[in-house]
């Protein structure tokens, strides 16, 4: 499966598990102390962990439109290596951070690891 393939198959599958996991965050969050409250850590860790698992599969998609063609397919392909276990891994060590906020120090690396590969895919776009 070559870069722009795992892109679609991240958008394709991510979108809907994303929108589900909003679903039953929203179980959680109609409780008034859901949580912690409504501007608990816990919370806007969940939140964001959400807001992970939607809008980083959307950007797959979009990167898998925008970057067809692309000059760079090593650039692509280190990129989308980057890009999909970062973005799943953001958005689980978000998840850890709800469920025990000690788990902050999990944030980084995947942080850095979606950077990284958002600015391949810059270069990679960039570069036809």
């Amino acid at each position: 499966m070559n870069a722009l393939d795992a892109l679609r198959v991240h958008a394709l599958a991510g979108i809907p598990l994303g929108l589900v996991t909003g679903l039953l965050l929203g179980l959680v969050a109609r409780h008034r102390d859901g949580w912690g409250g409504y501007a608990s850590e816990r919370r806007r860790a969940a939140r964001l962990a959400h807001v992970c698992l939607v809008m980083l599969p959307v950007l797959s998609g979009l990167y898998a439109v925008w970057l067809t063609g692309s000059a760079r397919p090593d650039l692509l392909a280190w990129g989308a290596w980057l890009w999909i276990p970062g973005s799943v891994a953001l958005a689980a060590a978000l998840a850890g951070v709800a469920a025990r906020p000690t788990w902050r120090a999990a944030l980084p690396l995947p942080a850095v690891a979606v950077t990284a590969g958002a600015v391949l895919f810059a270069f990679a776009g960039l570069s036809t």
